[in-house]
C-alpha cells in the first residue's frame, strides 16, 4: 500500500501466477500516479466516502489502496480462486473484512446490481482482449453506475477503446495505458 492509514503496509503476491502471466498486478510507480490523478481532479477527489468496484482485481490491491485512502467501501471481483484467495488475505491482514465483499463472477456474466451503485470503478482487464468498452456497458446496462461514477481504466496500450465516456486524463507506462473516464462533459 502506497498511501493513507495503511501506508507501507505489503500484500501478498502469487509469484508463481505472476510469472505465468495469469496475475498481473499494477506497479507501485503506476498506482501511484493512478492516486494522485483522481485525488486532484477538478471535479473533486471521488474517493472520500466512495463505494469503490474492483474488477478483475487479481490481489485486490487497487481496492486495498482505495480503502487506505478514504474510500468507505469496496466490492472486489475476479473469476479466479487463486484471486480470490489472495484478495480475501490481503484484505484479512488489513483488517478490512467489514469495509469489504469479494464475489467470483465471470465479469462478462454480471448480473443486475441490488445495491447502492458505486462511485468509482477500476477496471483491470486481462490484455489483448478488448474488455474494457464490454466491461463498462454490461455496468451501464445493469445498473452498478450512474452518471456521477468515475472510471480508472488499466489497459494495455495497443488494445483498442471505444466509448462514449469523456476521457478526464490519460497516461501510458511503457506499455501500460491508464485512462481516468466520466460522463458527459468536464
Amino acid at each position: 500500500i502506497i498511501g493513507g492509514k495503511w501506508k507501507k503496509r505489503k500484500l501478498e503476491c502469487s509469484f508463481s501466477l505472476k510469472n505465468q502471466g495469469l496475475i498481473r498486478p499494477t506497479a507501485d510507480r503506476v498506482k501511484e500516479s493512478i492516486f494522485n490523478i483522481v485525488e486532484n481532479l477538478s471535479t473533486g477527489n471521488p474517493l472520500k466516502g466512495a463505494r469503490v468496484l474492483d474488477l478483475f482485481c487479481g490481489t485486490g490491491a487497487i481496492g486495498l489502496e482505495a480503502l487506505s485512502r478514504g474510500a468507505q467501501f469496496c466490492h472486489f471481483i475476479d473469476s479466479s480462486r487463486e484471486a480470490k484467495r489472495l484478495t480475501q488475505e490481503n484484505v484479512r491482514k488489513l483488517g478490512a473484512e467489514h469495509d469489504s465483499l469479494f464475489s467470483m463472477i465471470n465479469i462478462l456474466n454480471l448480473s443486475q446490481n441490488m445495491g447502492r451503485v458505486n462511485d468509482l470503478v477500476f477496471l483491470d482487464p486481462p490484455y489483448g482482449k478488448n474488455m474494457g468498452f464490454k466491461t463498462i456497458s454490461i455496468l451501464q446496462k445493469n445498473g452498478w453506475v450512474n452518471e456521477n461514477t468515475t472510471f480508472i481504466l488499466e489497459k494495455e496500450v495497443k488494445d483498442h477503446f471505444n466509448s462514449s465516456l469523456t476521457i478526464v486524463d490519460q497516461r501510458i507506462y511503457g506499455g501500460t495505458e491508464i485512462n481516468i473516464l466520466r460522463y458527459g462533459q468536464i
